[in-house]
C-alpha cells in the first residue's frame, strides 16, 4: 500500500483524486486550507486532514502531490522533501529556475523520486509521433507547428501575473515539453507575438481584469535543424489542440482530441507506411492516470521517472526563462 497526500483540492486535483481511484493499493489523504476541501475529499473516497503541515510530518505518507498555485509549488516541495517525501507536482515545477535548481539539490540529496505533470508525454498519438520521428518514416524532419489553445477564464489566478498564471505557464510549457522530447536543444528561441487580447473576463461571477499574456507565438531553431512554430492561448472557445511535423519524406498530424485522426503521409512507403495517406484512431485516454500509474511505479521501486524527470522539468524552464527574458 502506498500513501499518498494530496495539498490542494482545486480542478487539478480532482483530477488526480480522480485517477487516484483506477489505480491499485493506493491510499490517499488530502488536505487543503479552504473549507471544501474535506467535501472534496469524500466524494474521491479519500481521508481529509486539515492541516497540511501534518501531511508532512506523517510518517506514514510516501509522497506529496503538489496541486497548489505556483507561487506555493517550491514552498511545498522544499517542505516535503526535507521529511522526506516523494513528490508529484503539476505543472510548472516552480516559479523560475533558481528555484527548480534548489529542488533537484534537495531531492537528490534526500534521494526521492520528483515528478512533473507534463501529461502530454503519455498520450499514445503523441507517443506514436515520437516513433514516428525516430524511425524517420517520414524522413528527417525540418519544419513543425505546434499549438495548444484553451478558453481560460476558469480561475482568476490563471490569468493573474503575479500568481504564476498566463498562456506560457499555463500552456506554452506543454508544447515546449513535447518539442525539446521530439527534437532535442534548441539552438535559438525567438517570441513573434505576446498579448492579452482578453481584457476583461468574469470569472464566478466576478469581473477580472488579466495583466498575465493569453496568447503567445513563439519560433524556435533546434540544434537538428528543424525549424517550429508554437502556438499557445487561453483564447480559444472550444479547447483545441494539435501537432504537424514535415519531413523529406512526407509529414504526420495529430492531435490529442480522439475525435480527429492521425494521418502519416509517405512521398516513398516505409516500413508498414504505404505511400500516400495512412489513418490512424486513438481512443480517448485519462492521461492522469496514466501519469499518476508511472509515479506511483517510480515510487515502488525508488528510481527516477522514464518520463518527466526534474532534469526534463529544468530544460522547459531554463527555455521558458529564454523566452520570458526575450520578451522583457
Amino acid at each position: 500500500m502506498i500513501h499518498i497526500g494530496v495539498i490542494g483540492c482545486g480542478k487539478i486535483a480532482q483530477k488526480h483524486l480522480n485517477a487516484y481511484r483506477k489505480i491499485e493499493n493506493i491510499k490517499v489523504t488530502v488536505s487543503d486550507i479552504v473549507d471544501k476541501g474535506k467535501t472534496v475529499a469524500n466524494n474521491y473516497g479519500a481521508s481529509w486532514c486539515d492541516n497540511p503541515d501534518e501531511l508532512f510530518k506523517n510518517s506514514s505518507i510516501d509522497a506529496i502531490d503538489v496541486c497548489v498555485p505556483t507561487p506555493s509549488h517550491c514552498e511545498v516541495i522544499l517542505k516535503a522533501l526535507g521529511n522526506k517525501k516523494h513528490i508529484f507536482c503539476e505543472k510548472p515545477l516552480a516559479c523560475n529556475i533558481d528555484e527548480a535548481i534548489q529542488i533537484k539539490q534537495k531531492a537528490e540529496k534526500v534521494k526521492k523520486v520528483v515528478m512533473v505533470g507534463y501529461l502530454y508525454r503519455f498520450h499514445p498519438a503523441f507517443q506514436f509521433v515520437k516513433d514516428i520521428v525516430e524511425e524517420r518514416i517520414i524522413g528527417r524532419p525540418y519544419y513543425a507547428i505546434f499549438r495548444l489553445g484553451g478558453r481560460g477564464s476558469h480561475k482568476a489566478w490563471k490569468h493573474l501575473r503575479n500568481t504564476g498564471g498566463g498562456a506560457c505557464n499555463e500552456m506554452l510549457v506543454h508544447m515546449l515539453d513535447l518539442i525539446l522530447w521530439y527534437f532535442g536543444t534548441p539552438r535559438s528561441v525567438s517570441p513573434l507575438y505576446m498579448e492579452t487580447l482578453i481584457k476583461e473576463r468574469l470569472i464566478n461571477g466576478q469581473k477580472v481584469n488579466p495583466d498575465a499574456e493569453d496568447l503567445i507565438v513563439v519560433k524556435l531553431d533546434m540544434e537538428n535543424n528543424v525549424k517550429v512554430l508554437c502556438e499557445s492561448d487561453l483564447i480559444t472557445p472550444s479547447y483545441m489542440n494539435y501537432l504537424e511535423i514535415h519531413g523529406d519524406n512526407g509529414s504526420i498530424w495529430t492531435s490529442i482530441l480522439d475525435f480527429f485522426p492521425t494521418i502519416v503521409y509517405c512521398r516513398e512507403p516505409r516500413g508498414i507506411y504505404d505511400r500516400g495517406h495512412n489513418f490512424f484512431n486513438f481512443t480517448k485516454v485519462d492521461l492522469f492516470e496514466q501519469q499518476l500509474r508511472h509515479f506511483v511505479k517510480c515510487i515502488g521501486n525508488n528510481r527516477p521517472p522514464a518520463l518527466n524527470s526534474i532534469d526534463d522539468s529544468i530544460k522547459v524552464m531554463n527555455l521558458l526563462d529564454s523566452i520570458m527574458k526575450e520578451l522583457r
